[in-house]
């Protein structure tokens, strides 16, 4: 291993795509509070860890993911919903279990061992406060499609006020989260059933809103357009897509080259960056933000991000 290092405001800011005082001004709980101290893993646990990614690629020993893995969602969510209820309102217990304390992870092209077994739920806290003072605030209402165990639903809810935030998933177990948040914090948040393959078209949106997705369009692999076009049709005043952007990996660098044969094994998202930059070639919609954010789990990047505004132009998707 390395010498011991750590991911002060600057670093930080670098990774997620905006400045330090941005950092030092929206996330200065989370900068006194979290240790984000970390070793590079080179020599032999280096190559463990690598050697242990690809062996990941056996199609064996992955899920891949699609319509086909519903109950499993509702049967997590459901658990997350009664650790939260046992809990007497302890907002942790709305972390996701694919969350493990302790794993290695990817960070700014290596593997790293961090210090705080914590460090990966301490890390989407501390850039979901960033995110939200860059991109979510100022907005009488925040959708976030896809919210799983509502972690950020909660989270946008108490550093949001006066936004009304909704919840939709395709899991049910999601919306009965939110029912519970309500009543625990008196919070303003509603949400209900959601399917990126089908989307409802009565479900319309308040005027102005902001749209999010955050790690939940990996689950629609190439039919991202049933989704794009809800939301041409529904015109937010912008849409954040926190998620695993293939498009930005650079295939020569072997890190690289292993998330994209995993992320392509598990059939996760597929074609959202192409497809934005050709409706904004037709003018239809304008990319804010494209941004390679170089952190992830173990086996690929998970917290890129773009961010973009439909124009009022006529589009749609294949």
């Amino acid at each position: 291993m390395s010498d011991p290092r750590t991911l002060d405001a600057a670093a930080l800011a670098a990774l997620f795509g905006g400045s330090e005082s941005q950092v030092r001004q929206w996330c200065a709980p989370q900068l006194v509070a979290f240790d984000f101290g970390y070793h590079v893993l080179d020599g032999a646990t280096r190559d463990a860890c690598l050697l242990e990614a690809i062996r990941r690629l056996d199609p064996y020993k992955v899920s891949v993911a699609g319509a086909d893995r519903k109950p499993e969602w509702e049967a997590g969510w459901s658990e997350n919903l009664a650790e939260f209820l046992a809990s007497d309102g302890d907002l942790d217990a709305l972390v996701p279990k694919y969350i493990r304390p302790g794993e290695w992870i990817r960070l700014n092209g290596a593997y790293v061992q961090p210090t705080d077994p914590h460090f990966v739920k301490n890390y989407t806290k501390t850039f979901r406060a960033w995110l939200m003072g860059r991109f979510l605030t100022g907005y009488p209402a925040l959708y976030e499609f896809g919210c799983g165990s509502c972690s950020h639903v909660a989270a946008f809810a108490a550093g949001l006020p006066g936004c009304r935030v909704h919840g939709f998933d395709w899991a049910d177990a999601s919306a009965r989260i939110i029912d519970a948040l309500a009543q625990r914090f008196g919070w303003q948040v509603g949400g209900g059933h959601f399917d990126f393959f089908n989307p409802d078209p009565a479900l319309r949106l308040e005027p102005g809103a902001v749209v999010l997705t955050f790690g939940a369009l990996e689950q629609v692999g190439e039919r991202i357009g049933p989704f794009l076009d809800y939301l041409l049709a529904n015109m937010p005043a912008r849409c954040v897509h926190v998620e695993g952007l293939e498009e930005l990996y650079d295939d020569d660098d072997l890190l690289d080259a292993v998330a994209v044969r995993y992320h392509r094994k598990r059939n996760y998202l597929s074609g959202l960056v192409s497809r934005l930059r050709e409706l904004e070639r037709q003018g239809v919609v304008e990319i804010e933000a494209l941004h390679r954010h170089r952190f992830g789990t173990r086996f690929d990047d998970t917290f890129s991000y773009v961010v973009w505004r439909p124009t009022g132009r006529a589009g749609r998707q294949p």
